[in-house]
């Protein structure tokens, strides 16, 4: 109504000038103006919102070894399970303590799973520990200190491979180390050894012990 009012004015005082002309045309270009942004408003207001992108979960990736028929790392689904990792390596050797293994347990993206033999699973003892292999009584040379922690002075590989991010190839660096320099001294002397960082004794020093 505004715009039109404006518009009759130029029509009916075509010889409108000066002061009153310019005002007339300032009125005008504020209408044109506020028109436009109302239309852009509406415009706006009826976008539909755009719909939200979920990424899909990410497959994770394990390393199982041991007594499997396909020892390697595997890539897997997010929500896997030990057995699944197991079928994937091409299932157990006649030879592995398959009951030694939390096979129930679910995967993690880094995590490695090993599998011991019967022979390995019969000299750490009968309980498992942590889906691997079993506590064993401490005594005079036991791969476990009093307190139940693991002696890295005398635990042999199987017992080392209880510690989580020790596997097979860890675990005999461990043994080399300890032959060479003859023994340990403290906790700390493990990130030492080649292939053990920081990470890996950070967590595992609540588990070990040197005696």
């Amino acid at each position: 109504m505004r715009l039109l009012l404006i518009l009759l004015t130029f029509m009916i005082f075509p010889g409108l000038s000066g002061c009153g002309k310019k005002e007339a045309e300032i009125l005008l270009e504020e209408e044109q103006k506020e028109s436009s942004e109302k239309v852009t408003e509406i415009l706006e207001t009826e976008k539909e919102p755009e719909p939200e992108i979920t990424q899909p979960p990410q497959d994770i990736f394990v390393d199982i070894c041991g007594a499997v028929t396909k020892p390697g790392v595997y890539r897997m689904p997010p929500d896997s399970r030990v057995y699944e990792a197991v079928e994937a390596a091409g299932g157990l050797l006649p030879e592995a303590a398959g009951n030694r293994v939390n096979q129930a347990q679910p995967l993690s993206d880094g995590q490695q799973i090993y599998v011991p033999t019967k022979e390995e699973a019969e000299k750490a003892g009968a309980v498992p520990a942590e889906g691997a292999f079993p506590e064993i009584k401490a005594g005079e040379n036991s791969p476990v200190s009093e307190n139940g922690k693991v002696n890295l002075n005398t635990a042999d590989a199987a017992a080392l491979q209880t510690l989580s991010g020790i596997g097979e190839s860890k675990a005999q660096a461990i043994l080399a180390y300890r032959e060479e320099h003859g023994g340990f001294s403290s906790i700390e002397e493990l990130m030492d050894v080649p292939g053990i960082k920081e990470n890996t004794f950070l967590k595992i020093k609540e588990k070990i012990a040197v005696e």
